[in-house]
């Protein structure tokens, strides 16, 4: 699929019923201007329908925080950091939290994540959870510990760019709240912000 111009994706986006099993409506967090950083949630949760934006409820003030840290607050990261995701609509629950989207589910939304990226052309993108880390990393297997705190560069969607990976901040990640897992966060932040599109923003 190919689109026009941005709002004609934009549109289509919004418009997407691909998916039978999703729950929820598109949730978009597009950047019409050009930018050089794009970040790439999981999934939106429950909540986030409501408020038509990704990450804006509890996982959203974690990831924020860690961002603030670092100089950039919420609405800076919105107007300048394009929020693409591994799949746009709330999956649905489980026993154990939201359901995870399945292989066709992922590979539906693609198309949507491979405009954006052709699109502005990232130097730098942030994959915010195992799930999205999963569509970029070489490796196949791989523990947190093992990739958060790094950067690597990668050709993916007929681009070639960095990326640092995150873990997901949802408040049931466990890992986040290690005294490994806290100390790699805060050395993802830092490659973060010392890349040079990343203070490009704070100028």
């Amino acid at each position: 699929m190919s689109f026009k111009n941005s709002q004609e994706f934009k549109n289509k986006v919004l418009a997407c019923s691909l998916c039978p099993k999703m729950q929820g409506k598109p949730v978009i967090g597009f950047v019409d201007k050009k930018t050089e950083i794009l970040s790439i949630g999981q999934a939106p949760g429950i909540h986030e329908e409501k408020f038509g934006k990704p990450f804006a409820y509890t996982a959203g003030k974690t990831l924020f925080k860690w961002f603030s840290s670092i100089g950039l607050d919420e609405e800076s990261y919105r107007k300048n950091i394009n929020m693409s995701a591994v799949c746009r609509c709330f999956p649905g629950k489980e026993k154990a939290g939201d359901r995870k989207p399945d292989k066709t589910e992922i590979e539906n939304c693609k198309i949507y994540l491979d405009y954006e990226i052709n699109y502005h052309k990232p130097k730098l993108i942030i994959p915010i959870g195992k799930m999205a880390i999963d569509q970029i990393h070489d490796s196949g297997k791989y523990k947190l510990n093992e990739i958060i705190g790094k950067k690597f560069s990668t050709t993916k969607f007929g681009h070639s760019f960095e990326y640092i990976p995150l873990p997901h901040p949802s408040g049931l990640n466990v890992w986040n709240h290690t005294k490994e897992g806290l100390e790699l966060i805060e050395v993802a932040m830092k490659l973060i912000s010392e890349h040079t599109s990343f203070k490009k923003i704070l100028v």
